[in-house]
């Protein structure tokens, strides 16, 4: 009966679509106000307070909320930490919306502008990602779009800080059901999410995405929330 979670109908598809929405609104108003000095749960109650005030019951797992040296652990949720200036922040967040979560990472700079090395990692990141979306569509399996994403990172330089895999089914939990070496159908749901952490930097990018199968390809559905490094910086410059 798990295998029947795999592939959602147009209703289950329009709850994850709006538990994305929530989710990016979320993030688009927290993104403008962070600022160092701040400490990580305080971005993490912003967070939270949007995902509640537009009608999620509650976070689809606990939120990431991780600057400097926790960018690079991959599952830190302990969000105490003061935030400095010069430093990364990542969140990895989800609004649980009638019993669907979504899956979204953005990281960012906390002064508002990446430096030369933070762009360079997250740039590259970035197109790794797009790599691996490029690679979705039925017939292929979550580990042709990793081998998608590990390319671009390898060939940046980069393999060794890439620590994860890419890419998880999504639905009612956060790591849903499903093989890695199930062939992709439409109407299945997968996050997009490479990295990279190198923690003699203390600094880690993730960025990640929610992608739904179509008959053809994949269609983001958080395609709306702001991931460029030029978006982020705007989006930052405008909330200072």
């Amino acid at each position: 009966t798990d295998s029947l979670r795999t592939i959602k109908d147009s209703a289950e598809i329009a709850t994850i679509q709006r538990a994305v929405d929530i989710t990016g609104l979320s993030l688009v108003e927290t993104i403008g106000a962070v600022k160092a000095g701040m400490f990580e749960y305080e971005v993490e109650a912003m967070i939270e307070y949007g995902f509640n005030r537009r009608g999620s019951q509650r976070p689809g797992f606990p939120s990431i909320v991780g600057a400097g040296p926790n960018t690079v652990t991959l599952h830190y949720n302990e969000n105490r930490r003061r935030i400095e200036a010069g430093e990364l922040l990542l969140m990895d967040v989800g609004a649980e919306l009638d019993f669907y979560t979504a899956d979204i990472t953005r990281t960012v700079p906390v002064d508002g502008r990446f430096t030369v090395r933070q762009r360079q990692v997250y740039e590259t990141v970035l197109a790794a990602q797009q790599a691996a979306i490029d690679a979705v569509k039925p017939g292929i399996t979550l580990g042709e779009v990793h081998a998608a994403a590990s390319k671009v990172i390898g060939e940046a330089g980069f393999a060794k800080y890439f620590i994860h895999y890419t890419s998880h089914y999504l639905g009612m939990d956060v790591h849903d059901v499903g093989r890695r070496d199930e062939k992709l159908s439409p109407g299945m749901v997968i996050t997009v999410e490479p990295g990279i952490y190198i923690p003699d930097e203390a600094l880690g990018v993730r960025i990640e995405d929610d992608v739904l199968v179509t008959e053809n390809g994949g269609r983001v559905l958080s395609r709306m929330i702001p991931k460029t490094a030029d978006e982020i910086e705007s989006l930052m410059q405008a909330g200072r």
